[in-house]
């Protein structure tokens, strides 16, 4: 999240009242839900990869370098025995 957001003159949400108990209920289910997707960056890495596309692009090349090297070392393992 930014720094620059200022939450001390917010105000609550005024639909809130109208979800009643149960749609509170399940609001905070989905919350629960969707949060744990969420990955906070630290500022060195936010500031290297600005955006999602190129996060998502960086982290499909760690995965296929991951990948290449998982095969060496099985390849390699087969041809000593």
């Amino acid at each position: 999240m930014r720094d620059e957001y200022r939450f001390e003159n917010g105000r609550p949400n005024p639909y809130l009242r109208k979800l009643g108990a149960r749609g509170r209920k399940d609001m905070i289910a989905w919350w629960e839900s969707v949060r744990e997707g969420v990955r906070v960056l630290p500022k060195d890495v936010a500031e290297a990869f600005p955006d999602s596309e190129s996060t998502v692009e960086a982290l499909r090349l760690v995965m296929r370098l991951r990948e290449v090297g998982r095969r060496r070392a099985r390849s390699g393992r087969t041809r000593a025995r």
